[in-house]
């Protein structure tokens, strides 16, 4: 189990996160949640990425909200003051590799969306980018600064896809950057344990790829 700790970031702002694994693990990892704010399963994330031998932060960008209506999550994604969650990214990124470790980013829909916002805040830092379900990036001259690979994961059954995924890759691929594309014949939001669209058969395959890539990019 881990514990709930406070950061600051350059300015003095105080906000709340969850810290699990070991100070002497080799990889550190960014989890952000999605538009609900942070949940217990964010928390779980970061619990079983620690079993698996990395440290893992879950920050909070919403102050201390969560709610599960979602029209409210809505209001609360639409009104986040990006500037702050910006330096909340920053400091986060820059606690994990306090000492040197590599850094990996993941979050899924508004957490994914945040997750490429930290890489591309801090490229010199972050060597990995996981990705579910979320709006991506499409902009080659943005792209072109990640120092690491992307991992994107793709619902089948969103309105948007195979578009979504098309235009990414082909984003990446102007960009000259690496990316990898798992697809899964489920709706968006099937990672969390909370939605009735929740898969289990995909969230556990889906989570094997995200620590296996983690694994192979920031661990060994």
């Amino acid at each position: 189990m881990g514990q709930e700790i406070e950061l600051t970031t350059e300015q003095g702002e105080r906000f709340r996160a969850y810290l699990a694994g070991s100070d002497e693990s080799r990889g550190g990892i960014l989890i952000l949640h999605e538009w609900w704010g942070v949940k217990p399963h964010n928390r779980q994330w970061a619990d079983q990425f620690a079993d698996s031998g990395f440290q893992a932060l879950v920050i909070d960008l919403y102050d201390s909200r969560v709610t599960d209506d979602a029209e409210q999550a809505a209001q609360w994604m639409r009104e986040i003051d990006q500037q702050t969650a910006d330096r909340k990214l920053i400091a986060a990124i820059e606690h994990l590799s306090g000492k040197g470790r590599k850094i990996g980013v993941y979050g899924c829909s508004f957490g994914g969306k945040q997750a490429m916002q930290a890489s591309l805040l801090k490229p010199e830092l972050v060597d990995a980018t996981a990705l579910a379900y979320c709006r991506m990036e499409t902009d080659p001259s943005k792209l072109a600064h990640l120092q690491g690979p992307v991992l994107a994961i793709y619902a089948e059954q969103e309105r948007n896809w195979p578009d979504k995924q098309q235009d990414f890759e082909q984003a990446m691929s102007e960009a000259g950057k690496l990316t990898e594309s798992i697809t899964y014949d489920a709706a968006h939001g099937f990672t969390n344990p909370t939605s009735p669209r929740y898969d289990e058969t995909a969230d556990r395959s889906s989570w094997q790829m995200i620590v296996d890539f983690m694994q192979r990019e920031i661990a060994e």
